[in-house]
């Protein structure tokens, strides 16, 4: 945080009046764009843009010209649009020009107003300032200007440090002892969930259970929150006895354990509890639909997700849940389904296009994958470049995904990580170009995985390279030894698929020597006949 709010308040330009007469019009006419501009940024904007940023810069301009920089009203509504909008700089140079720093509180020094300050604490939780900062800046407020910290200055401070997670465990706990000294800590259900939210984020789940043991009324809001703690600490055991034991059960909690569930591979569970939330009578929001569409694509149930689409009401429809129908739609091999869907998207975010690209490659049309990321909105990520380059992959289109590939950093700004390395390392294999597919891998400026090298095995056995394949398997090894029995027994097989007995005897006394055998695969069949193959 690079500026300190011990310093005197900013001075006003040299060539400004004295005296500027008083005009409530011209007030009200202020913050009424304050007012229009706050509600053209969405909620957890992290980044201001030259629209929002002007609009701050001349309202400022404003305040000072007309000699309204004291007005307590118009000063909380810009405060709000600085903190919507994560511009802390902006915040605290309209804080300090309301509020003189004054270790002491008096008549001519009197404390911080509590609506500023805790507009500026907003606006350093929304602009993500580390842990130490938000509390080095807590701290200043109380010392330097009498802020007299109440419920909502700790709830945003504690959700702050929930977004840092593990790192931020030590400033909460401090923070959660100046909120006990202050009588916050159980008396307001408001500080009690973010402290919940906080521990568990940190992985501190006795230290979250011990918080809500500790409240004395809990509301609705206070169980689900402890709910989503066991949720969110992948306890999903104790989180479906805590349900259990929930007084009431309302449509949040029934969402988070759906969700809970199919994002930890339960899915048979998640749809099975949206059975039972029916039954309940408890009646499901966009969020439940979006959690039951993860639910289905995992378990490849067309006939579920169908059902599912066909009740959608218009009015729920979201970015979110059409994204969930597209990768559901995907996921089960429907793929006009989920182009259609793509198309009648009033609007569309870049997972969107994401998933659709992705979509139209696994499933062999590469041509149209490519097509449609030309034609894309959006700016694309480094999800989207995998797409991409995995559409080259599988359609032969080398020299195309090279020149993605060589562009990602330098025409989109997308740093390649170690899944885009492994995709050209399969690439260059399937086109039978093993050697230059060893070389990336071996000077990749990544760790490789055992996915790169798992690509590299493959091409080994198709191209029947059996020297190379010895190597990258004992590179195989080196970074899975708990699997080296599977790898050398892929070997091994490949040894006595041309005829080199000898090779393959020696092979498989290694294997013998570990002890251990090759994992197995699995297959399992759903109600609606959808086969899946799990290896």
């Amino acid at each position: 945080m690079s500026s300190d709010l011990t310093r005197p308040p900013p001075s006003l330009p040299p060539n400004l009046p004295p005296h500027i007469p008083y005009s409530r019009d011209l007030q009200q006419r202020l913050y009424l764009i304050a007012q229009h501009a706050r509600r053209g940024l969405h909620p957890g904007t992290t980044s201001i843009s030259g629209a929002a940023r002007r609009a701050l810069d001349q309202l400022h301009a404003q305040l000072l010209i007309n000699g309204f920089h004291r007005k307590r009203f118009l000063l909380a509504k810009l405060l709000s649009l600085a903190a919507a909008a994560a511009d802390l700089p902006r915040a605290e140079s309209l804080f300090l020009s309301a509020s003189s720093p004054s270790p002491s509180p008096s008549p001519q020094h009197p404390p911080a107003p509590p609506t500023l300050a805790n507009l500026l604490l907003r606006a350093a939780a929304a602009s993500r300032a580390p842990p130490r900062q938000l509390l080095s800046l807590f701290s200043r407020l109380v010392c330097h200007h009498g802020f007299r910290p109440n419920a909502f200055s700790f709830s945003a401070l504690f959700a702050a440090l929930a977004h840092a997670g593990a790192g931020a465990l030590p400033h909460g706990s401090a923070l959660h002892a100046s909120a006990l000294a202050g009588g916050f800590a159980r008396s307001s259900s408001y500080v009690t969930t973010s402290l919940v939210d906080m521990y568990a984020a940190a992985g501190q789940l006795r230290d979250a259970r011990k918080v809500f043991d500790e409240t004395p009324d809990r509301t609705a809001a206070t169980w689900n929150c402890m709910l989503s703690a066991y949720v969110r600490c992948r306890e999903l055991d104790a989180a479906l006895r805590f349900f259990a034991e929930m007084p009431t059960r309302d449509a949040v909690a029934w969402t988070t354990l759906i969700a809970g569930c199919a994002n930890a591979g339960r899915a048979a569970e998640a749809v099975e509890l949206f059975w039972s939330m029916r039954k309940a009578r408890v009646k499901d929001d966009s969020v439940t639909i979006v959690a039951l569409l993860t639910a289905c694509a995992d378990l490849g149930d067309l006939r579920l997700g169908r059902w599912i689409h066909a009740r959608v009401d218009q009015q729920q429809r979201t970015v979110s849940l059409d994204n969930a129908l597209i990768h559901m739609y995907v996921k089960c091999g429907a793929v006009e389904d989920a182009s259609r869907v793509f198309l009648e998207m009033p609007a569309r975010s870049t997972i969107s296009w994401t998933t659709m690209i992705y979509g139209l490659a696994v499933h062999g049309r590469a041509e149209e994958a490519l097509e449609l990321f030309h034609g894309m909105e959006e700016r694309p990520d480094g999800a989207t470049l995998l797409a991409v380059l995995w559409a080259c992959s599988h359609s032969g289109k080398v020299d195309e995904g090279r020149k993605y590939f060589e562009r990602m950093e330098r025409v989109y700004g997308i740093t390649p990580e170690v899944q885009h390395y492994g995709c050209m390392v399969d690439m260059l294999c399937r086109s039978r170009r093993l050697h230059e597919a060893l070389e990336l891998a071996e000077t990749m400026p990544l760790q490789s995985n055992e996915a790169v090298w798992g690509a590299l095995l493959s091409g080994c056995k198709r191209e029947d390279n059996l020297e190379l394949a010895a190597k990258v398997t004992d590179r195989l090894i080196e970074l899975q030894p708990d699997r080296a029995a599977g790898h050398l027994v892929l070997l091994s097989n490949m040894y006595a698929g041309v005829g080199q007995w000898g090779q393959a005897r020696i092979v498989r006394e290694r294997v013998a020597a570990l002890n251990a055998g090759k994992p197995a695969g699995g297959s399992w069949l759903n109600q609606n006949q959808t086969s899946i193959l799990v290896a």
